[in-house]
């Protein structure tokens, strides 16, 4: 009762704090859900035509490198920019901070050890906490309930004992899960009956899951309402075990750091609803700029409404997605998230792999501990292997694998200790180092 109490208090603090400095959180929460309630498609460009004209003006007048479209007609018009070319480009930087008021720098790495460094308004970060609000209450989280935070917490993101006592999370990092950990914190969560929710890199969680199958562990009762999986792919291998452990519907979540939350999973479907409240998607061909068909693989594009200190217009995120129609929708869904362009494998014909047709043979050898499937040329493949013991299945797994790449495709497998991590702590389930090979003659 006292830990409902406390929740109460900050959730009821956070909305006071919210109105006493015009409310403008709540309001933005209340355009998001209503934007995502009309009817059609044309409705909310209807709606959004606004802002999205607002955008596209306020960077035809104040950036240099969109000055030369000042009679443009459409967002068609606008080129498809990256990483690259925002980092490289002086054109595309901040001019007039002062008159923005103040900015926010947000740095990264990236997957790819490429440095990148944004600036967003505050008027940004505001409408970023709104949709996290919004997408967290969709899948069941409630603002002021214990947030387990699983992911790595370097020396920029560690929170003071006081905020995230007052935020009510719990930083759990992804270095700290040896099996003696999982099992004091495991204990911890039985003991806690106030209610929770998970945010975390779905291989991390797989970790909790593998050592809870170890000790052949019953569904737990520790008050779970709601699981997000974050910055990786999410297999329905994972998704399953956390449901039934937790006893709660899991969801992958599709964000970046550059933009925010994009879409997320439904709780009762593998498709992700757009945040087409506070983006516009496109999903467009490998080689040109033009859109896919629908349901067919592309680029995930995107154009953010909101930051107007750097204009990301038709930002080609480096992803790869599909987007499509339901009948159970109103508006286009992504119908799946790849991961980077990158991390893409293709079958000895030139075909791309999605990573969860490899995942879906997985829960047919519980005995891995990790696996990796890396392409190192046109048609060879390497599985890289961790495993306990002998592996008596290697053949069974290497004929699988030539299944979905070609009857001529090299396959062997090769034995690790450890599946090498990212520096984010985020591990590859898929790398091409064919592609990241010709890259470099490009």
């Amino acid at each position: 009762m006292f830990h409902s109490f406390l929740n109460r208090v900050r959730y009821v603090s956070f909305w006071i704090l919210d109105a006493l400095k015009g409310g403008k959180i709540r309001k933005d929460v209340a355009d998001i859900e209503h934007s995502l309630s009309l009817g059609s498609m044309e409705q909310l460009e209807q709606k959004r035509e606004a802002k999205l004209n607002e955008l596209l003006n306020r960077a035809v007048d104040q950036f240099e490198f969109y000055k030369k479209l000042k009679n443009y007609r459409s967002l068609q018009d606008f080129p498809v920019i990256n990483k690259n070319i925002i980092r490289d480009n002086e054109l595309l930087q901040p001019k007039n901070p002062n008159e923005l008021g103040r900015l926010h720098s947000m740095f990264t790495s990236g997957s790819t050890g490429t440095p990148f460094q944004i600036f967003q308004t505050q008027r940004k970060k505001t409408r970023n906490t709104a949709d996290t609000i919004y997408f967290a209450k969709k899948a069941g989280f409630t603002l002021g309930d214990k947030l387990l935070y699983l992911r790595l917490w370097n020396d920029k993101l560690k929170k003071g004992k006081f905020a995230a006592f007052i935020q009510n999370i719990v930083p759990l990092d992804v270095e700290e899960l040896d099996p003696k950990r999982i099992e004091i914190l495991i204990n911890r969560l039985e003991k806690d009956k106030s209610p929770k929710g998970w945010l975390a890199y779905p291989s991390a969680l797989e970790k909790i899951c593998d050592y809870l199958d170890a000790i052949e562990s019953k569904p737990l009762d520790c008050n779970i309402k709601s699981i997000i999986g974050m910055s990786e792919g999410l297999s329905g291998h994972v998704r399953s075990r956390m449901w039934y452990y937790f006893k709660n519907p899991m969801v992958s979540r599709y964000s970046n750091f550059e933009n925010g939350i994009l879409a997320q999973q439904d709780t009762h479907s593998d498709y992700f609803l757009i945040n087409w409240a506070s983006y516009h998607i496109e999903i467009l061909d490998f080689d040109e700029d033009v859109p896919v068909q629908n349901g067919e693989l592309g680029r995930i594009v995107v154009t953010d409404l909101y930051n107007h200190a750097m204009p990301m217009i038709r930002y080609d995120t480096g992803d790869v997605g599909a987007m499509t129609t339901t009948k159970e929708q109103q508006f286009p869904v992504l119908k799946t998230v790849e991961g980077r362009k990158l991390d893409i494998l293709f079958t000895t014909k030139g075909e791309m792999v999605s990573p969860f047709k490899l995942m879906s043979h997985l829960p047919n050898f519980p005995e891995l501990k990790q696996i990796q499937f890396v392409q190192t040329d046109k048609k060879s493949y390497v599985i890289k292997i961790n495993v306990d013991g002998s592996f008596g299945r290697e053949s069974e797994l290497v004929q699988i694998t030539k299944g979905i790449m070609g009857v001529d495709a090299n396959v062997r497998a090769e034995y690790v200790d450890e599946i090498p991590l990212l520096s984010s702590k985020k591990r590859k389930f898929t790398r091409n180092l064919y592609t990241e090979r010709s890259l470099q003659y490009v």
